[in-house]
Formats: C-alpha cells, sequence, structure tokens
C-alpha cells in the first residue's frame, strides 16, 4: 500500500489539493494530512483526506465548533459509505516532554543505537545534551493541558484512533515511542486498552488495506506477531520489555534477545 501525505494543504490551490486527493483514491491509495491548523481539518474534510496526523492546534484548548460538526457529519457519512475517518495523535512526546527534562537518564538508553554508524549516533547524542533548552520544543508546556479535552473531543465525535508516534524528533526514539504513545493514551487518555491494541495493529491494516494480510493473528494471514510476559490488558507499559518477536513466520527476538543469524 502506497500512502500519500499532504503537509500544509490548505495552502494549496483547493483544486490541486483535491485533485491531488482525488487520484490517489482513483489509484487505491489512502491519503494523509497533517492537523496542526484548523484550515488544515477543514480543508482536509473537505477534500476527503482518510487520516489526519496529530492532535493540532498547538495552545488551543479545543478544536472549535464548526470542525467538531464537520468531524461528526464525516464519521456518520464514513460508517454508512464504509470508509472511516481515521486519526493519529501522536499524544506521548508532548505529554511525556516535562517528565524526559526532569528525568534526562531516559535517554542514556543505547536502544536507539542498533544499525547507525558511531558519527551519526555521536551527533544525536550531542543534538540532545540539553534537552530543557530546544527552541523546537518551546510551546510543548503550553500544548500538553490541552491534549485531554482534545482527545476526548476526537473520541466523542467518532473517529477511528490509529497509534503513531513523532519519532525522530528530539528525545522521541522508534525504540521507545510506540509503547509511550499506547501507555498514554491508556493510562492518561482513559482509553480501553483492547481499543488501543487494535488502534495500533488492527486498523492500520485496515486503513491501508492489508487486512487480509495482517492486523490479527489469523489462519491465512502473514505470521507477524510479538509477545511479552504478562498481561498487557492489565499492565499496558508491559510492551516496553517485548520478549519475541516474529515477522513472516521468522523469529527476529527469543527470549528478550535478538536472533543474530536472522537479522543480518
Amino acid at each position: 500500500m502506497v500512502i500519500v501525505k499532504l503537509i500544509d494543504q490548505d495552502k494549496l490551490p483547493r483544486r490541486v489539493a483535491k485533485a491531488i486527493v482525488d487520484e490517489a483514491h482513483a489509484r487505491g491509495m489512502k491519503v494523509v494530512g497533517h492537523a496542526h491548523r484548523p484550515n488544515e481539518i477543514r480543508v482536509g474534510l473537505e477534500i476527503g483526506i482518510d487520516n489526519f496526523e496529530h492532535t493540532g492546534l498547538t495552545t488551543a484548548p479545543e478544536y472549535p465548533p464548526d470542525i467538531m460538526a464537520a468531524l461528526k457529519e464525516r464519521t456518520v457519512t464514513g460508517r454508512i459509505a464504509g470508509g472511516p475517518l481515521y486519526w493519529t495523535p501522536t499524544v506521548e512526546g508532548l505529554w511525556n516532554f516535562d517528565r524526559t527534562v526532569a528525568n534526562p537518564e531516559k535517554l542514556d538508553d543505547d536502544c536507539w543505537e542498533r544499525g547507525l554508524k558511531e558519527d551519526t549516533i555521536a551527533d544525536i547524542r550531542a543534538s540532545i545534551a540539553n534537552p530543557g533548552q530546544l527552541g523546537y520544543t518551546r510551546l510543548t508546556p503550553l500544548r500538553k493541558p490541552t491534549l485531554k479535552r482534545k482527545i476526548a473531543q476526537l473520541r466523542g465525535a467518532g473517529v477511528v484512533f490509529l497509534v503513531g508516534t513523532d519519532s525522530g524528533i528530539p528525545m522521541k526514539f522508534h525504540c521507545q515511542s510506540t509503547w509511550n504513545e499506547m501507555d498514554v493514551l491508556v493510562r492518561v487518555m482513559d482509553m480501553p486498552v483492547m481499543d488501543v491494541i487494535r488502534a495500533a495493529v488492527y486498523w492500520p491494516a485496515v486503513m491501508m488495506g492489508v487486512e487480509d494480510e495482517l492486523g490479527t493473528v489469523s489462519a491465512g494471514k502473514k505470521a507477524d506477531i510479538i509477545a511479552v510476559r504478562g498481561d498487557v490488558l492489565e499492565y499496558i507499559n508491559l510492551l516496553q520489555h517485548v520478549d519475541f518477536v516474529m515477522k513472516g513466520g521468522v523469529v527476529y527476538k527469543l527470549d528478550g534477545k535478538p536472533v543474530e543469524e536472522n537479522l543480518n
């Protein structure tokens, strides 16, 4: 599945933005769009974007009424027509920022270094040496208090959540961000655990049109499986320690250790 991503779709000529979405849909592709500004959402809904990313609206306390009305209209239409409106909120980078600054030892975890060259590792470590002084995050403390309200609004509007992250921004590594996101959605945003698990595995497969191959452990699908020791329905943060990884029937991690011969 090929995904087309739009950023600043509200700044494109409307006919161009609509043509991009129409041409993508005609070829069986889904279109993802940013949701940072109110008009990005308004235009995205108008042109038929399938999935919005981020909670957006910076420090605004909530989504405005006209956007909420449009979202509810779109989700109802989607259910009737068989095409849900997806939303990937990416909240953990904002929610966990102050904790990371206060406890920077978390950044000592070297899980993200695998496969990177030494000079790249050194460059990344230098870039986060003073985590509380990064200009990139200057608005983060003001954005955090808006997240719970915005997530509650989106849930009320009937969007289908997907688990995704902002991995790659300062202090957010691919080896940590997914379980952090799921933990925040459950523990802070009060989403049911099974809904969050579905948002991480099942609904992404549906959104990308590959649910016949992926998304559930079912006969005939690819054997892509992870396992942990314990009950994630009770303790979602067990996902930070994945003990077993199988992809396509090949085991890449066993008893918490990489199976090197299958990785090379």
